[in-house]
């Protein structure tokens, strides 16, 4: 009896699984509104460089001294990775930006681990982290401010935390093991690492100044869902949402929007056609495939820049009870909708 008890207990679990709806994650080109709006005849940008002609500090536990390293220049890493779509970089600019490098420092620390148990001991760990920092001003012909941060990035380096095969016990046994590695490891530092630390913050500079004051089209993600087993009750979904992921390979071109619209209306009316199929919306199995469809709904408007249309359908989903968790195209939509209206006065 217990037999056939747990047999049907395993297929109800299975059947209940076959209704759910399985997430694909459709990515589309979104255009990116910049965040700081510069006046419409703003064309062309130069670029000042303060480079910083002192020795790189190290931190060795709060006390600080100049290494025998260089810090790196700037210019050739601005040349390298930095761009702002849209604007030219030109001997008649429009706008400045000036980079301020305040140089890289070396950081000794250690870390405590707990040990837990009988005559467990704590054990410690040397690190070497690379911290930079660049200050960077935007700034018209007049001098006057328009953006100024002080970016900042920290990363490991490298650590140490076994001694003659077992943790090390002490912090100042640890401290003395990492600065010792540092100082071998010198050339790694005078070589390549100090560099790839200074290129990673240009990096970065270039990724907020771009979202900051650049229009460009980037991927975003929308939800939509699978129906497990649709054919089994006479819905016809999960071709069209493959159409749909099919677009994840497509990069934006002059036709991409025209393409996309044409596929989302179809989609529209083919996600509408299946919902009208759905017969009893409290039922727990059509209710689960009437979820998917919304959802599907939701996310087809979005993409076509119906926010209004794309918050109808996420609310109306989230009236039927079934996994209710799931908000994210709401979420997307009303903040895109924001940013849109927002761009629009």
């Amino acid at each position: 009896m217990k037999k056939i008890l747990l047999a049907l207990a395993v297929l109800t679990v299975n059947f209940c699984l076959a209704q759910n709806a399985k997430n694909e994650g459709w990515y589309i080109q979104e255009l990116h509104y910049p965040e700081i709006n510069l006046p419409v005849d703003y064309k062309n940008f130069s670029i000042e460089i303060e480079e910083n002609n002192e020795n790189i500090k190290l931190n060795d536990n709060g006390k600080q001294k100049l290494t025998s390293f260089n810090n790196p220049k700037l210019e050739s890493l601005i040349k390298s990775y930095f761009e702002l779509p849209g604007y030219t970089k030109s001997d008649n600019p429009d706008f400045i930006i000036k980079f301020n490098n305040l140089g890289l420092k070396h950081i000794v620390s250690t870390t405590e681990k707990k040990a837990y148990g009988k005559d467990a001991k704590n054990t410690y760990t040397g690190i070497i982290e690379i911290k930079s920092e660049v200050e960077v001003t935007v700034k018209d012909l007049n001098d006057s401010i328009i953006f100024t941060k002080k970016y900042s990035r920290k990363t490991k380096s490298e650590s140490i935390g076994v001694y003659k095969n077992s943790g090390i016990p002490n912090k100042t046994l640890a401290t003395t093991l990492i600065k010792n590695q540092y100082q071998n490891n010198a050339r790694d530092y005078r070589t390549s690492k100090n560099v790839s630390e200074a290129g990673y913050i240009i990096q970065d500079i270039s990724k907020s100044l771009k979202a900051l004051f650049s229009s460009y089209y980037e991927s975003k993600r929308v939800n939509l869902f699978q129906i497990k087993k649709e054919e089994k009750y006479g819905i016809d979904n999960n071709t069209q949402v493959d159409k749909l992921v099919a677009l994840n390979k497509v990069d934006y071109s002059d036709s991409y929007n025209q393409e996309l619209h044409k596929l989302v209306n179809e989609s529209i009316e083919k996600f509408n056609t299946e919902i009208a199929k759905i017969k009893n919306k409290e039922d727990k199995k059509e209710k689960k495939i009437y979820w998917a469809l919304l959802s599907n709904l939701s996310g087809a408007y979005y993409a076509i820049g119906d926010y209004e249309k794309a918050i109808e359908y996420a609310k109306k989903r989230m009236e039927v009870d079934y996994n209710k968790k799931w908000k994210f195209n709401l979420e997307i939509a009303e903040s895109r909708k924001k940013i849109t209206d927002k761009n629009k006065s």
